[in-house]
């Protein structure tokens, strides 16, 4: 499974390995500022109330953890999708793309199937090597669930349903980034 990652990560020009050495504090200052805004958010900051979505969770942030660094995809009920980057990069703000926007919704929903099984929490730490976190950010705080990657990979988890259609969310999300460098590379 993580050589799978490690390929898709590859594409978006992301070599944990060697740019493990190029990470830079401010690089990591943008992303932890990024993370805390997206876990810090409210439904009413995105136009959000349970008249107009009324489905629970509303947000969900999802992060995989590798040995210097790790990866988060964010997707809100707003239509709001990225994916970034530990130690810097990322797509943000993709869920325009019709394919991106479905992944994502489906995956809102997926969470909201998901909640039951997760606990709430007030603290966010960044997951360890091998480890997959869910924040699920709804209208009454976050909840979260943290599992080993292999295991949900595998089926072996209450979760791999969700695990899986957060990934979902990032194949389309590659194919995006896909199309735009066809785009570029062919004038």
């Amino acid at each position: 499974m993580k050589k799978i990652f490690t390929v898709i990560l590859a594409f978006f020009g992301i070599n944990f390995q060697a740019q493990a050495a190029q990470e830079t504090p401010e690089i990591q200052s943008v992303i932890d500022s990024l993370r805390s805004m997206a876990l810090n958010l409210k439904a009413e900051d995105l136009g959000l109330s349970p008249k107009n979505y009324p489905n629970e969770v509303w947000g969900i942030l999802m992060e995989t953890g590798f040995k210097n660094d790790s990866y988060t995809l964010l997707v809100l009920a707003d239509g709001t999708t990225s994916l970034y980057f530990s130690n810097g990069g990322g797509i943000i703000g993709a869920g325009t793309h019709e394919t991106v926007k479905k992944a994502s919704l489906n995956l809102l929903i997926e969470a909201n199937h998901f909640q039951s099984k997760t606990k709430s929490t007030l603290t966010f730490p960044y997951p360890i090597e091998g480890e997959v976190k869910f924040y699920l950010i709804g209208y009454g705080g976050i909840t979260t669930y943290s599992a080993r990657e292999q295991t949900l990979g595998e089926n072996k988890d209450q979760l791999s349903q969700l695990f899986y259609a957060t990934h979902m969310v990032i194949t389309e999300l590659r194919k995006v980034e896909e199309s735009k460098h066809k785009l570029t590379d062919h004038p």
